[in-house]
C-alpha cells in the first residue's frame, strides 16, 4: 500500500473477529454483494494458514473475452483493516467503486491524466504515479476517522484491472464505519450498483 498505519491490533483470535464481522452485519453486507454480483461471482473460503484474518476468495463464475475471468479476495485483518483485491477486473468497474467513495480525477487510469487538485478536500482521490507510471497509488479521508488507500495497475489491452483497496480504521471507535466504507465499496465492485438503503 502507499504507506503504513500504526493502527493498534484489536482482535487477538479469528474467532473474535468473526464474531465482530458478524454482529456488524459486515459478513451479511459481504455476502449479499456476491450473492447480487453481476456478471455473476462465487465465493469461497479464504485459506487462512493460522492467521487471525477473516475473508474469502471470489471468481467469475463465466469468462471474458480476454485472458482470464475477474478473481480477488476480500479479507479483515486483527488491527480492522479490510482489504479487497481484484485482479483482470474491468478497469470502469473499479472506477466506479472508487468514486462511490470519493470524486476520482477523469480518466485516472490513463497515466497522462494522474492529477491531483491543487487543494485536495477531504472527499477527493489524492493520486500518484507508482512503480515507473505502471500504476499508480491513491488515497482519500474518509469520514468517520477512517481513510482509504489504493493501488492500480493501468489497463491491460482488454481494459482489465490488477487492483487493491484497503479501508483503515484510524481510531478503535471508527472499525464499524470502516467496515460500512468497505462493505459499500464491495457492493459497486462487484454488481455495479450501490446497496440500497437500509430500512
Amino acid at each position: 500500500m502507499p504507506h503504513a498505519t500504526t493502527t493498534a491490533r484489536l482482535f487477538t483470535t479469528r474467532a473474535d473477529l468473526d464474531h465482530r464481522l458478524t454482529t456488524t452485519g459486515t459478513w451479511k453486507d459481504l455476502h449479499t454483494a456476491i450473492h447480487h454480483s453481476a456478471p455473476r461471482m462465487t465465493s469461497y473460503p479464504h485459506p487462512h494458514e493460522g492467521e487471525p484474518v477473516c475473508g474469502f476468495s471470489f471468481t467469475e463464475d463465466t469468462p471474458r473475452p480476454g485472458p482470464a475471468r475477474t478473481t480477488g479476495t476480500i479479507l479483515v485483518t486483527p488491527d480492522g483493516h479490510a482489504t479487497i483485491r481484484a485482479h483482470q477486473l474491468p478497469g470502469h468497474r473499479w472506477l466506479t467503486a472508487l468514486r462511490h467513495l470519493g470524486d476520482l480525477t477523469p480518466h485516472a487510469l490513463r497515466p497522462d491524466a494522474l492529477t491531483t487538485p491543487a487543494h485536495p478536500t477531504p472527499d477527493h482521490w489524492a493520486l500518484r504515479p507508482h512503480v515507473t507510471n505502471h500504476s499508480f497509488s491513491g488515497h482519500l479521508n474518509l469520514p468517520d476517522d477512517t481513510h482509504a488507500q489504493m493501488l492500480t495497475e493501468h489497463p491491460d489491452p482488454f481494459g482489465n484491472v490488477t487492483a487493491m483497496l484497503t479501508v483503515v480504521p484510524d481510531t478503535p471507535q471508527a472499525l464499524t464505519a470502516a467496515w460500512t466504507h468497505a462493505t459499500g465499496f464491495c457492493h459497486v465492485l462487484l454488481t455495479g450498483t450501490p446497496a440500497p438503503a437500509q430500512p
